[in-house]
């Protein structure tokens, strides 16, 4: 008896180390790159590394199938210890009868060992090994996971491993949707992949499904009438293809998360209705050989993205960069950041909302802004130099705010793409100098809208309110949550700045933009790079925002390829899929009322005509008071300048004037037929020194010149510009007090100056002279 028990232990002993000895199923195989959208759809997914549609494993099987897989496969699954032994037994005796192994009797336990270790040839020894695996398995992991091991790498015919991918290539639908029907049909495919194969075999395959539903609905796990129905329902066909509702994005990941599953935040509704957008406007646009769009939508709260086109081409348009993902590329940015710009001068108090803006021709050395229309207006309020997005404003705005400031709070406010220095940049900057991707024009537009929602909210700044777009779903840090006591941005700067972009809006010229100007509580704003190279449109409400582009990935320009013709149609039919949002509320704590003048837009003073009272930002109570309001002196008529020098003090009478300097009165004042010149100044009187008759559009005064060679080699000249109020005094010109010639009517002068230090004299027929100093710091060849 002892002797039977010391052989009973150590052949336990012996099989126990065995199991031990065994090899450990484990899964190694390269896997599929798979995206989903927010509910778990399927957005795209990508081909393993070796060619097998393997997708990432779930937590859990759905219910239809394991039903049908344990009913089919392993009914006892959950009983036994990995081996099945009356299994086991009728197997080999079918095994002897045949002569040959014709059956395993392999629990899905079994399945998986043999699965881990390549499907090898079905000997004896091989399947002793099977058997000791699934034991060691069974004894360090759960059932339901042994369970998942098997539905992800079980073979279902050709390239398809796994019930994911199984679910989707031939039900194109996920594995938690499918039918019993359909759980049926697939639940028998692991048990012969290669002769059972949709789309071949078909009697067999019915055969067998039928039959599972009948084994099915014996153990009541439907009723008759879904067996009815089951039974008539077409069995699966060849593999479908792949849902690609978001082809660039799936291409993004495979990129950065090759192998996983990822959820992204996208609404597959939004997706799908912004691709069907996109390609509408893609056809219309490849007629004008406009290859390329993509467009985002994002959720303000939370910075989630909703949806992702990377690029609309297609057909024909395909083959022109159809696989360049535009969300992602450096692009131009055209005046795409004039809003920022203008929110960080109402912030500063560098700029009150309506203060007028110099709008005439200006020049710098190598750099001569030009508004889209090649008009002038004189001077502009601000805010509808930014809502008719005029490039001359933009860049004096720039030039007093500095681009090293405004590079600063670029940076501060999310772009990333900026990266070389503010001299490189220059005041270029604002008008497309710089490159930036609609990825994170898109972010930072949301960044706004929440700094100003949670400000409403909470009447305080968080240093989290600024992160890029959001694809996956993630709790903030404590960081993110902290009060950020010095942000880019106050709520007062942004929401002035969206008011004025809410007003009608012509973006680089005047023609289509009534189509837009119904667009209610949206706040838009286009941009058009150099050359016609990229078309932007980006827009917010306190619910979303919405950025696209259009142009040629490989940045050839096309004629009307601008903002206003090439993104904004596409926008706004983006917009008309989003749901009505109510508007911004004014941040009222956040803001001030300051006196300002009428007619300049600037704080008023003790001369201003019409004062009144505007919104602004705190910081603007620092603002430079109206310099264009002055007391002028004149004679008892009040048609002639006077001065107590030739006139008596008692018949002089002083009166408040709007006075703008010669260059903004000479273009001013054609679109404005109500502005009032200044009188000339009555004879043997001299003039107000305070009130320019003259002055120079270029070059600006302390100004440093490179001057390069033509074509011929020879040195090219520089052409100095003066206004005058009157175009028709003769001006005399001098440079370093050498006479050089006179103008009348078009005061421009060529002259051809040396390397060094410089002085330009003008002097009119009536005495007035002004004065310019400038610099030829080298002499560069072209």
């Amino acid at each position: 008896m002892k002797i039977i028990v010391k052989i009973l232990l150590v052949a336990a002993a012996t099989f126990f180390v065995a199991v031990l000895l065994s090899p450990f199923p484990r899964f190694t195989a390269s896997l599929s790159t798979v995206v989903g959208a927010r509910d778990g759809t399927l957005l795209g997914a990508r081909i393993a590394d070796d060619g097998q549609w393997r997708f990432p494993g779930n937590d859990t099987v759905p219910e239809k199938f394991e039903k049908a897989l344990l009913t089919f496969e392993d009914k006892y699954f959950y009983w036994h210890p990995g081996i099945n032994p009356v299994s086991v037994i009728r197997a080999m005796g079918y095994n002897i009868k045949a002569g040959e192994i014709v059956s395993g009797g392999s629990t899905i336990t079994m399945q998986v060992a043999r699965i881990a270790r390549g499907n090898r040839s079905r000997t004896y020894p091989e399947k002793i090994i099977e058997m000791l695996s699934a034991l060691k398995l069974e004894l360090f992991r759960s059932k339901k996971e042994i369970l998942n091991m098997y539905v992800t790498n079980a073979p279902f015919g050709g390239n398809i491993v796994g019930l994911e991918a199984a679910a989707w290539r031939y039900t194109g639908k996920s594995s938690t949707g499918i039918t019993w029907a359909e759980a049926a049909a697939l639940a028998v495919l692991p048990n012969s992949p290669a002769l059972v194969f949709p789309g071949k075999n078909q009697e067999i395959l019915k055969s067998r499904r039928d039959d599972l539903l009948r084994r099915l609905f014996d153990k009541e796990y439907f009723d008759s009438l879904t067996l009815i129905l089951a039974l008539d329902e077409p069995l699966p066909g060849e593999p479908k293809p792949l849902p690609s509702l978001a082809p660039h994005l799936t291409d993004l990941f495979f990129k950065n998360n090759k192998g996983e599953i990822i959820r992204t935040t996208i609404d597959p509704y939004l997706q799908e209705r912004a691709c069907d957008i996109i390609m509408a406007h893609q056809k219309a646009l490849s007629e004008n050989f406009i290859n390329n769009t993509a467009c985002l939508i994002m959720k303000v709260a939370t910075g989630e993205v909703l949806a992702y086109v990377g690029n609309g081409a297609s057909g024909e348009a395909a083959e022109n960069s159809g696989d360049v993902d535009i969300v992602q590329a450096l692009r131009s940015t055209g005046s795409i950041l004039k809003p920022v710009l203008y929110a960080g001068m109402q912030y500063s108090g560098d700029l009150l909302p309506d203060a007028l803006i110099a709008d005439v021709p200006t020049r710098f050395p190598g750099f001569s802004p030009k508004n889209f229309d090649l008009t002038y207006s004189g001077g502009v309020p601000a805010s509808i130099a930014l809502s008719q997005s005029l490039n001359i404003p933009a860049v004096k705005m720039l030039q007093k705010y500095s681009p090293d400031r405004f590079l600063e709070l670029l940076r501060k406010t999310g772009f990333t793409t900026f990266e070389k220095t503010a001299d490189h940049y220059g005041l270029s900057l604002i008008l497309g100098g710089g490159e930036t991707k609609l990825w994170e024009l898109t972010g930072v537009y949301a960044s706004l809208s929440r700094v100003l929602n949670n400000y409403l909210d909470n009447r305080k700044y968080f240093i989290g309110d600024y992160h890029p777009p959001v694809l996956f779903y993630k709790n903030k840090t404590e960081e993110e949550t902290r009060e950020d006591p010095d942000p880019p941005l106050n709520a007062s700067s942004i929401w002035l700045t969206y008011n004025a972009l809410l007003k009608v809006n012509r973006p680089e010229g005047e023609a289509g933009w009534q189509y837009f100007s119904s667009s209610g509580n949206f706040a838009w704003k286009t941009g058009t790079s150099f050359g016609f190279r990229d078309a932007w449109a980006v827009g917010t409400t306190p619910d979303y925002v919405i950025g696209v582009w259009a142009g040629n990935a490989d940045g050839e320009g096309r004629p009307g390829l601008t903002g206003i013709s090439a993104a904004a149609p596409i926008l706004f039919d983006l917009v008309n899929i989003m749901p009505p949002s109510d508007w911004f509320k004014e941040p009222r704590e956040d803001l001030t009322m300051i006196s300002v003048c009428k007619q300049s837009g600037y704080r008023a003073g003790p001369d201003c005509i019409e004062p009144e009272e505007s919104p602004a930002c705190i910081n603007g109570l620092r603002s430079e008071m109206c310099p264009y309001h002055k007391i002028i002196h004149l004679d008892k008529t009040g048609t002639r300048q006077v001065t107590a020098d030739c006139v008596s003090p008692s018949e002089i009478r002083n009166e408040p004037w709007f006075v703008l300097p010669p260059a903004m009165e000479y273009f001013y004042r054609q679109k404005h037929p109500g502005y009032r010149v200044v009188p000339p100044v009555a004879k043997g009187c001299i003039s107000e020194k305070s009130i320019p008759v003259m002055e120079f559009i270029y070059p600006a005064p302390g100004v440093k010149i490179f001057i390069p060679r033509d074509q011929t080699g020879s040195l090219t000249r520089i052409i100095p510009e003066v206004a005058h109020r009157n175009p028709a005094k003769k001006i005399f010109w001098h440079l370093d007090n050498r006479y050089i010639g006179t103008t009348k009517h078009i005061h421009q002068i060529e002259i051809l100056a040396e390397t060094g230090d410089h002085i330009l004299t003008a002097v009119d027929e009536d005495g007035n002279s002004i004065k310019c100093t400038f610099t030829i710091t080298g002499i560069v060849e072209k």
